[in-house]
């Protein structure tokens, strides 16, 4: 029986973040999410007593790897390992659980689009942002970035490219058989450690 209710509280969770993922949270419903689990309505409000309490856990679940993860990347030695652990573990999200990563994207835009802000999904987003800021100011200490770079601004930028190689990796990779989400975070990583850019470009001037 213990097995059995863990399988079916299992499969409850998966469909209610196939659905939210697809629909958003706000038009996610309980029958939408019965209906993709397979079971009734009764079975899932004994499981679940709101689908507020299913996007919790969901997020907390996303959490729990962030977490994880972060703690990976600030293990290695140098901004560029750091950088390249944690894009290696979007990638390894990307192949092991594709779900998983387009429901933390999808969840990232429902945090700013939507009235509904949880808290286990500001948690996340604060997991990533503190991850940047962090690896970024000690790679200044060490020299590895000038002293007078704009840390918050590359931070900022850093952050920026996770949550772009995130949606890329959740949503539009597999669409051809050439897609290689490997191969993005490598020259990222490239990009990064040559600049964007070889030298100064000036600023566009308005007629």
């Amino acid at each position: 029986m213990g097995a059995d209710s863990e399988t079916t509280r299992r499969g409850i969770l998966v469909a209610a973040r196939g659905v939210i993922t697809e629909r958003g949270y706000q038009a996610a419903t309980f029958q939408q999410i019965a209906l993709r689990a397979g079971v009734s309505r009764p079975t899932l409000h004994y499981y679940f007593g709101s689908r507020e309490q299913i996007y919790d856990v969901l997020l907390a679940e996303v959490h729990h790897a962030m977490v994880v993860c972060v703690a990976d990347a600030e293990r290695k030695v140098g901004l560029r390992n750091q950088l390249a652990s944690f894009l290696e573990s979007l990638q390894r999200w990307s192949l092991e659980d594709a779900d998983t990563l387009r429901f933390l994207v999808a969840a990232r835009l429902e945090h700013h689009r939507g009235p509904h802000r949880a808290e286990a999904a500001a948690r996340i987003f604060a997991a990533v942002h503190s991850f940047y800021d962090s690896v970024v100011l000690k790679a200044i200490r060490r020299g590895e970035l000038p002293s007078d770079i704009d840390a918050a601004a590359v931070a900022d930028m850093l952050a920026g490219l996770f949550w772009g190689a995130g949606f890329h990796a959740g949503f539009l990779r597999g669409r051809t058989a050439d897609d290689d989400a490997g191969g993005v975070a490598r020259q990222l990583l490239t990009l990064f450690e040559s600049g964007l850019l070889e030298s100064p470009v000036a600023a566009p001037v308005d007629a």
